[in-house]
């Protein structure tokens, strides 16, 4: 079994970032201008920088606390490796993601080099906050460094606007919202008897994936109008459907828990899964 080394690593940061950015609360702006200020006896070592159009740039995360603390992250050894996806009751590992959190604090981003002033780097596209210690700069070669059949997750490239073609089109495991919408679904249509098609109206509160795995099992749509939908990510013990046909109607609510993936859902027993299961009596 190899031996990690223990020792801590010490680093003299090469340069500092200088920029107005320096607040949670404030969105990343990736068209921003930032400055990287590098030291001065480093100056010689940035000749020819110029002729190169984008740069890695590596940086201490010193701040990561505050945004573990934004973002509702608790600050537990099991909660510093695996973290909650945005809208999805599951979570991912830290290094599945590109979390601003890493347990080593280093965080690197690749940037264009709008200019070069001396020491002074002017680049575009840095996430860094003001005042962050820069320990590295490396030149960014399209030839070595992209890789655009690279693969990624179907629920991460369609949350950020990626084109997804028929390569990168497979069932994402980690889209735990889908599948407990189809699990709910397919649960409702069987305590009602019927079948796809044949429920006159949806209620339906929880995330977005949610709503379009009840719309794919039980055919109600916003669409035509046989389904209500109200946004809601937590807490996810209000995700909810209300499934109608004639005058039977049931609702079922979920739990609250955070799953690994969508393979958990889909072997979940019911009793597990669901908070409640109950028919809805017809109104006088």
């Amino acid at each position: 079994m190899p031996q990690v080394p223990q020792e801590l690593v010490s680093i003299r940061p090469i340069g500092v970032v200088v920029t107005d950015f320096n607040d949670f609360s404030q969105k990343t702006n990736y068209e921003d201008i930032k400055e990287i200020y590098i030291r001065e006896d480093l100056e010689l070592g940035l000749t020819g920088l110029e002729h190169f159009s984008h740069l890695y740039v590596y940086y201490h995360q010193h701040r990561r606390k505050e945004w573990q603390q934004a973002v509702g992250w608790a600050d537990s050894d099991a909660q510093m490796l695996t973290m909650p996806l945005s809208g999805e009751p599951s979570c991912k590992g830290i290094y599945t993601t590109r979390a601003p959190a890493r347990p080593s604090g280093i965080g690197t981003c690749v940037c264009e080099l709008v200019r070069k002033e001396g020491n002074r780097l002017f680049v575009r596209g840095l996430d860094a906050f003001d005042g962050t210690a820069v320990l590295d700069i490396k030149i960014y070669l399209a030839r070595y460094d992209s890789f655009p059949n690279a693969s990624a997750p179907l629920h991460w490239c369609a949350s950020h606007d990626l084109d997804i073609t028929s390569k990168t089109f497979h069932w994402d495991t980690m889209n735990v919202g889908l599948t407990l919408g189809l699990r709910t679904g397919l649960r409702a249509l069987k305590e009602l008897g019927i079948n796809r098609g044949e429920a006159d109206h949806a209620e339906v509160v929880g995330g977005n994936f949610f709503a379009q795995g009840i719309e794919g099992v039980t055919g109600c749509t916003v669409l035509r109008h046989t389904m209500d939908f109200a946004e809601k990510i937590k807490p996810m013990t209000d995700w909810r459907l209300r499934l109608r046909h004639g005058d039977r109607t049931v609702e079922i609510s979920l739990q609250e828990h955070l799953y690994q993936g969508a393979d958990e859902v889909l072997t979940m027993p019911d009793e597990r899964l669901f908070a409640e299961l109950r028919a809805v009596e017809p109104q006088a």
